[in-house]
């Protein structure tokens, strides 16, 4: 079960019951006596989820107190036109990195001469290709 500290109207901590707090040690043994905790400022703790969508972010949460108990429900939010250009290049620089890690060994070994493991159509692609993965090296440095 989860608990939320709560000192002069703001949680303090939230989460599982630590073994000691403050002066009072043994405290995640008192779990479920919720009258008890309640005297130290103790208050069981919810969390509400959201389900975030395609073009939606976290956005943050909204936190309650009452007598009983401390709720955090979760916010989203549609994001930025920012947020969907950085997610885009993120997502188009990860296929980069894929690319280099396992198609460049796999031309440059068909580039090598053929008692190697080349092959000439290797060759050819590797040289007509040569100017453009520059290029594209160029641009994530």
């Amino acid at each position: 079960m989860l608990y939320a500290h709560v000192e002069d109207g703001v949680v303090t901590y939230r989460g599982t019951l630590p073994k000691t707090w403050g002066n009072t040690s043994g405290l995640n043994l008192s779990e479920g006596n919720d009258d008890y905790l309640k005297t130290l400022g103790w208050l069981p703790y919810v969390e509400v989820p959201v389900e975030i969508g395609v073009d939606e972010t976290s956005d943050g949460e909204d936190t309650v107190i009452t007598e009983t108990e401390v709720t955090s429900t979760a916010k989203k939010r549609a994001m930025t036109a920012a947020e969907k250009t950085d997610r885009t290049n993120s997502e188009a620089l990860q296929e980069i990195i894929r690319l280099e890690e396992f198609e460049t060994p796999r031309r440059i070994a068909e580039a090598l001469p053929d008692d190697s493991g080349g092959s000439v159509d290797g060759r050819a692609w590797f040289k007509a290709n040569r100017g453009k993965i520059a290029v594209e090296r160029a641009k994530l440095a």
